[in-house]
């Protein structure tokens, strides 16, 4: 008994094959036309709808007595499937009905199975794609500042120098950087500084840095003034500055003063700290600055790096070795003011021999720039030195500090006896106004240098 069909509708349609018990389904439902022909696998013709159901014998008869369409006479007597010009019409599921069932609407449960069924199909698709495209775009979200951040550090890195420990005998500084610190070429696009002596970067935290030093005497034990000459180079390129906090930081020898500063950038808001110290008469800064949305870490860093540097400072015990051996000739000045004029003198290649004869001059120019009650005490202070010379010497003497003060020629053995006079009333003063002399004579100092 065959177990596949072809089903010949009335109004000339073909379907199949379907299987007999679709078939069966179909008939007891009432959805097949009696007029229905069907084509058992391996018939040699159509028959009855209702033969298909019988006896082979009865089947027989029914297809004789048929009046749907007939196979060709010249078909072999057995053929396994209709002949090509009668083979019906394919559809591409057996478990769909025939269009004219369709228009019935199909069998109540069939239908609803199959609609539940893509309905799931379809929502399950949107769900996965959903669901792939979020967990995408969170990897993206996640992996983007993570690409970036790795870009941008291979870019800085191009310019990197190779060593890690960078020494300037010039300027006597060595910097041991710190785990993620880099020092860049003079040519990088990213720490532009005229006369920097290192240029300095930490990528993953977008932070860039530049060492700068300068010969400055009269700052060199005045490292706010000092910051404060830096914040006011500034201002033309940043005229957002503000001013935060200043603090003490460690270097690597000693320490520095540090500044912290904030300003804008286009539409970017930025954060830097500037740190300055000294070696003598040589001062140094370091300059870092960073997206304010580096946060606490800027700071951290900075700290880190400054522990890093280093003055040697030679040229610091340089001028102390002069100070120590000049103290005792100029008895007038404290160690700070003398420290502060042997720099001076340093720094510009002039000879310490005559540091005493500077310091008389330097003090007499100092002395019209001082406050009338101050200049009015020193004043006072000189008559009770000058008081043991005798008057004609004094006159001569005040003739000589005279020239002196105007940078006029003076013979070698006057300059003796009016550096022996001084010397000797100095001693001779009491502690107490000694000391008042030479914090006097310190503000003399440091206004003369000031002068043209």
């Amino acid at each position: 008994m065959a177990n596949q069909f072809l089903i010949h509708l009335p109004d000339g349609t073909r379907y199949g094959p379907v299987d007999r018990a679709t078939l069966e389904a179909w008939r007891g439902e009432g959805r097949l036309p009696p007029e229905t022909l069907v084509w058992p696998e391996g018939a040699p013709e159509w028959i009855a709808l209702e033969a298909a159901f019988t006896s082979p014998a009865t089947a027989a008869r029914g297809a004789t007595s048929s009046k749907g369409p007939a196979p060709s006479s010249a078909r072999p007597s057995a053929p396994a499937v209709p002949p090509e010009d009668d083979r019906p019409e394919t559809r591409p599921s057996v478990s769909r009905p025939p269009p004219e069932v369709l228009a019935q609407g199909p069998p109540a449960d069939a239908g609803t199975r199959v609609t539940a069924a893509v309905k799931r199909t379809v929502v399950l698709a949107g769900v996965g794609v959903a669901v792939v495209v979020a967990v995408l775009a969170g990897l993206w979200t996640v992996l983007r500042p993570v690409l970036a951040k790795r870009q941008a550090i291979a870019e800085v890195r191009r310019w990197a120098l190779a060593d890690r420990r960078l020494e300037d005998d010039a300027v006597g500084l060595t910097a041991e950087l710190p785990a993620g610190w880099m020092a860049l070429r003079e040519d990088n696009p990213y720490v532009v500084r005229p006369g920097a002596r290192l240029r300095l970067a930490q990528p993953a935290a977008r932070i860039f840095a530049a060492v700068t030093v300068a010969s400055e005497p009269r700052l060199m034990d005045d490292l706010d003034g000092y910051l404060d000459e830096r914040l006011q180079e500034r201002v033309p390129r940043q005229p957002s500055q503000k001013e935060g906090d200043r603090t003490f930081v460690q270097l690597g020898r000693g320490r520095g003063r540090l500044v912290r500063t904030t300003w804008e950038e286009g539409l970017t808001a930025m954060q830097g700290a500037t740190v300055a110290w000294a070696d003598g008469y040589d001062l140094f800064a370091l300059e870092t600055w960073a997206p304010a949305a580096a946060g606490g870490a800027f700071m951290a860093e900075v700290e880190t790096l400054c522990r890093g540097l280093a003055p040697n400072g030679t040229l610091a015990a340089r001028v102390e070795e002069a100070v120590e051996g000049l103290a005792i000739e100029v008895p007038e000045l404290s160690r700070d003011a003398l420290r502060l004029l042997v720099a001076e003198r340093m720094s510009r290649g002039a000879s310490l021999e005559d540091v005493p004869v500077a310091a008389l001059r330097s003090i007499s120019r100092g002395l019209d720039a001082l406050g009338a009650a101050e200049a009015a005490e020193m004043r006072g202070i000189y008559q009770q030195i000058w008081a043991p010379v005798p008057e004609e010497e004094r006159v001569r003497l005040a003739r000589l500090l005279e020239d002196i003060k105007a940078a006029r020629p003076v013979r070698a053995a006057d300059v003796e006896a009016l550096l022996s006079a001084v010397k000797a009333g100095v001693l001779a003063l009491p502690e107490d106004l000694r000391e008042r002399l030479q914090e006097l004579s310190d503000r003399a100092v440091r206004k003369s240098l000031l002068l043209p």
